[in-house]
């Protein structure tokens, strides 16, 4: 029996796909995750491990009796004490990893590697015959783009399908710009552009009260804007990818997995988000510099704004006029880190999963 462990809903839709294709069970310790899979996925399997319990806890059980423990981060000291094999499955693009993160995953019998940039990474410090070459396995969720899908999808949200879809996707806590644009954006943005804003999970999913309240602001200002939905983990990731026509980030894994639908894109720079920042802390983590030129020929992909541009609203439409003069740039990125296009590897992931 093959089990899938996360702690984080980040790691389910990634995860999903495996279960979907070669069956299981999830396994989770917190709640707050469990909630929110039965709403967004509710026929999948999922029990709680609950470690006070110990032995007692039906998770645990569930962990015991696996063949195969399937997982999105390291999460070590938990599971080496389990004896089924285990295997590593990256949720997001991880472009930042280094020595320390790789030996963090000696553990692991199985590392599925998304692409050549992770190819390479993990080759410096990494016996090779334990990578398998997976691709993304996200982009197995990923619809296949109709009108009809687009129409149904933006109806179901109360946005109207005859406008262009700004999709607007931040990182989390502290380097993510939701605190400082989320508004800025949601009285900013012209109204005849549908705006989705989805937080990330981390300040979704497991909200304090003060980020609760916040989000209650800007669902008030959504409504008196028209055409606005603010999405809490209640849609799949995939398919509001998939609608979007601007796709509007400060970096992490979403500017990276908005090119398989080849979106124009828009990168806000803020203090914590900006190039400069970003090329620090990679200095700061020993990481070559030519690297860092690559990583950040991402920012040539699109437009980029910031907290204090005044002409916000031209920008955000010259991003998608000049949509053909970036695709070349987004094309040699996604080549980079994905590879080839298809599901080719994913499928004999799953083939190769079905024994345990």
């Amino acid at each position: 029996m093959i089990v899938y462990f996360t702690k984080q809903y980040q790691a389910v839709p990634a995860l999903m796909q495996l279960y979907k294709g070669a069956g299981g069970i999830f396994v989770s310790t917190r709640g707050s995750t469990i909630r929110s899979v039965r709403r967004v996925y509710p026929d999948t399997r999922i029990a709680k491990l609950n470690q006070h319990l110990g032995r007692f806890s039906a998770g645990d059980r569930i962990l015991r009796e696996s063949g195969m423990i399937i997982t999105g981060s390291p999460n070590r000291s938990l599971l080496e004490q389990y004896s089924a094999k285990k295997c590593m499955v990256f949720h997001g693009t991880f472009a930042y990893l280094v020595q320390s993160e790789v030996e963090a995953f000696r553990h692991f019998d199985l590392i599925c590697v998304i692409g050549p940039r992770m190819q390479d990474a993990m080759e410096k410090f990494c016996d090779p015959s334990r990578l398998i070459a997976s691709g993304y396995i996200p982009f197995m969720e990923f619809p296949v783009q109709t009108p009809e899908m687009r129409s149904e999808f933006l109806e179901s949200l109360g946005l109207n399908p005859e406008n262009k879809t700004l999709l607007y996707l931040p990182r989390g806590k502290p380097f993510g710009s939701w605190d400082i644009m989320a508004e800025k954006l949601t009285r900013q943005v012209p109204k005849h552009y549908n705006l989705i804003m989805r937080p990330h999970p981390s300040q979704s999913v497991v909200s304090r009260v003060q980020g609760k309240w916040q989000f209650m602001r800007l669902a008030r200002i959504g409504r008196e804007r028209g055409n606005t939905y603010l999405d809490l983990v209640s849609c799949r990731l995939s398919t509001l990818f998939s609608v979007a026509d601007l796709v509007i980030s400060d970096g992490a894994s979403s500017p990276e997995e908005a090119l398989y639908y080849d979106v124009p894109q828009v990168f806000i720079e803020s203090q914590n988000s900006s190039r400069q920042a970003i090329a620090e802390m990679m200095r700061r983590k020993k990481i070559d510099e030519s690297y860092i030129e690559k990583l950040l020929t991402i920012y040539q992909c699109g437009k980029i704004i910031t907290p204090d541009s005044s002409n916000m609203p031209s920008i955000l439409e010259q991003a998608i006029e000049e949509n053909d003069f970036y695709r070349p740039y987004r094309n040699t990125y996604f080549n980079w880190v994905f590879g080839e296009r298809g599901l080719d590897r994913q499928r004999n992931l799953i083939n190769q999963l079905k024994r345990y």
